[in-house]
């Protein structure tokens, strides 16, 4: 029965401690979307690298394929986290839809270059370098608004 019991408590605590909850206050709230924001220009910053490589010739697709997706993974795990977490208040709310929006536009440039890659069209990778970088420019904007 005890070690039914010790199961059971580690199962309950594996899913409590899988759940994000809801931050305590605003600061809070805006320090977590700030850093948010921070990892995901990371990961389109790395994005956008690749693109610029392959525009000049000097990444294979295999390469470009498999880089393109760990930072498209990167971005995902950002926006996860977040988007798993609870606004304290209504006033959380608009730094909700801001940082929603701007992920959500960053993992659409990012999933372009990413299917272009696999796609072979590694000449073609340059020209998703715009996209990422207007991409990434908006989420360091987000970013200097949130600090």
């Amino acid at each position: 029965m005890r070690a039914g019991t010790a199961v059971l408590l580690a199962l309950c605590s594996g899913v409590v401690a899988g759940c994000a909850g809801s931050s305590r206050t605003d600061e809070d709230y805006r320090h977590k979307a700030a850093n948010t924001v921070e990892a995901a220009a990371s990961a389109v910053s790395t994005a956008r690298l690749a693109t610029e490589a392959a525009g000049r010739g000097n990444a294979t697709s295999s390469y470009l394929s498999t880089l393109l997706g760990e930072a498209e993974k990167d971005l995902a795990g950002a926006e996860q986290a977040f988007t798993s977490r609870q606004p304290p208040s209504t006033s959380s709310d608009t730094i909700r839809q801001d940082v929603g929006e701007a992920l959500s536009a960053a993992g659409d440039a990012l999933a372009d270059a990413r299917i272009a890659a696999r796609r072979g069209q590694t000449s073609g990778l340059g020209d998703h370098t715009a996209a990422l970088t207007e991409a990434k420019e908006r989420l360091e904007r987000l970013e200097e608004q949130l600090s």
